[in-house]
């Protein structure tokens, strides 16, 4: 009987202490979660004795806790625990006041990443530092200062470093790299080159920490020379080796100079020839490409006025609304320019992306829409539509669906091959079948479209190229949208 009574009262005051105990664990883990915040905002660091009594005790709090002790152990480690960290949080305010200079240096250094770039740097000015924080800690005032000056031109020091790690690193990689593969041997002015680059990068940075840019444009560069020397230094290797092993090791080399120039240039639908070297090719691609540039810069200037156009209907609308108010004539004729203008560009973009680049190229001719037909097929020299043109057909059928009331001019265009007179009767005969093709199979309306053939007369690319020539046998279909409303 006495035995369970005495279980009775152990029970009862067990439960009476567990609330307690449940507050006093909570303490502790809130007292660990100061100290982690305190570490974030550096107090560690501006204050290292009085930061590491707190995280000693938060330490022993979170032991007893974890052992299940009394409630007042664990309370007494807590309140030492939040008594140092006020310390500590006192002391680094203080350290802010009288020693910000250094703590600003030690912040930029940990930006430029001193510790990753500067170990050594970083180690010998971080101990520094700490010296400062203790004296200053101490109280002693006049040693933290003569120890801070001392941190700050360690600190500057290591910044330094940092930064040219962060920006050059990778350059002096590299060309470490092609200095123990012999680089220099084969591809000396270009590896000189990136050495130099890196060279004036790491002066710039010298010259003005703070302003990265153009040493990063710099480091790029070399960067850009280190790579480019190393292919060489490969290139050249491995003719001399075929060399060595009497294959037409330089022939090669120089067919694999000209293979992607021809490429382009067959691309460009150009007829370049390497008989006199590549001088002449490069001029042609280089003229060609530049005439492109000027296209699309007057197709984007196009672009430009249509969008002054539409911004200018929407002006005009605008002002008769403030003018007269409410609906008008004016008015509402305008804001249908606005919208037959929008539709129109929403109709022409869903067309030109239902043909590949292969099959049909879609643009805007002054009033008119041309849909320039290069996929469609005809056997050689007739103009029977081969039934492998069915599904472009059909895309055809769409495109002029949404021009309903358009009429349609179809024009047949052939190649440079054959005579004048039997390529326009050529190019008719095939516009005539497009126009019937769409009449009898499509259901267009025969009074709406009409055909002509061109013959050889209006080519789109040279004719001196199989690419440029299948671009000439075309078919454009040339939509008429005055009076569709």
């Amino acid at each position: 009987m006495f035995q369970s009574f005495v279980l009775l009262v152990v029970a009862a005051v067990s439960l009476a202490a567990a609330p307690a105990l449940a507050a006093a664990n909570t303490d502790a883990a809130a007292l660990a979660a100061a100290v982690e915040k305190a570490r974030a905002d550096q107090i560690d660091a501006l204050a290292p004795k009085a930061f590491a009594a707190a995280l000693q005790a938060s330490q022993n709090a979170t032991k007893e806790a974890e052992r299940g002790r009394g409630t007042e152990k664990i309370a007494a480690r807590v309140q030492e625990g939040e008594a140092a960290l006020q310390k500590a949080r006192t002391v680094a305010a203080n350290a802010q006041q009288v020693l910000s200079g250094v703590i600003k240096t030690r912040q930029d250094a940990l930006v430029a990443e001193a510790p990753k770039f500067a170990p050594e740097a970083w180690a010998k000015a971080a101990d520094r530092f700490q010296q400062a924080m203790r004296e200053n800690e101490s109280g002693d005032l006049a040693n933290a200062q003569k120890r801070a000056a001392e941190a700050e031109v360690l600190l500057r020091d290591a910044e330094l470093i940092g930064i040219k790690g962060g920006v050059l690193n990778e350059a002096r990689n590299l060309i470490a790299q092609a200095d123990a593969a012999k680089v220099e041997r084969f591809a000396p002015r270009t590896l000189q080159s990136a050495k130099r680059h890196l060279a004036e990068a790491e002066q710039e940075i010298q010259r003005n920490r703070y302003d990265v840019a153009q040493p990063r444009k710099l480091a790029a560069q070399a960067r850009y020379d280190a790579k480019h020397a190393t292919y060489l230094a490969q290139q050249a290797q491995r003719v001399m080796q075929q060399e060595k092993d009497n294959q037409a090791g330089v022939e090669a080399l120089i067919l694999s100079w000209e293979e992607p120039l021809q490429r382009i240039a067959t691309d460009m639908e150009l007829d370049v020839r390497f008989d006199e070297g590549h001088q002449g090719p490069m001029k042609e691609v280089g003229e060609q490409a530049q005439q492109q540039v000027q296209e699309v810069r007057r197709l984007k200037q196009e672009l430009q006025d249509r969008d002054e156009q539409i911004a200018s209907l929407n002006n005009q609308v605008k002002r008769v609304e403030s003018r007269l108010g409410g609906e008008s004539q004016e008015r509402i004729a305008l804001q249908r320019q606005v919208d037959a203008q929008a539709q129109l560009r929403a109709n022409i973009a869903a067309i030109e992306a239902s043909f590949t680049a292969d099959e049909a190229r879609v643009y805007r001719q002054g009033e008119d829409v041309v849909v320039s037909l290069m996929g469609i097929s005809f056997p050689s020299g007739r103009s029977t539509i081969d039934g492998s043109s069915a599904a472009l057909m059909r895309k055809v059928q769409q495109a002029l669906a949404r021009f309903p009331g358009a009429s349609v001019l179809i024009e047949g265009h052939t190649d440079a091959n054959g005579s004048d007179s039997a390529n326009l009767i050529l190019s008719q005969d095939r516009a005539d079948a497009v126009k019937q093709y769409l009449v009898s199979q499509l259901g267009a309306d025969a009074e709406k479209v009409s055909s002509i053939g061109y013959g050889e007369a209006r080519p789109v690319a040279t004719n001196e190229t199989a690419a440029g020539r299948a671009r000439n046998r075309r078919i454009d279909l040339v939509i008429h949208l005055q009076g569709t409303g």
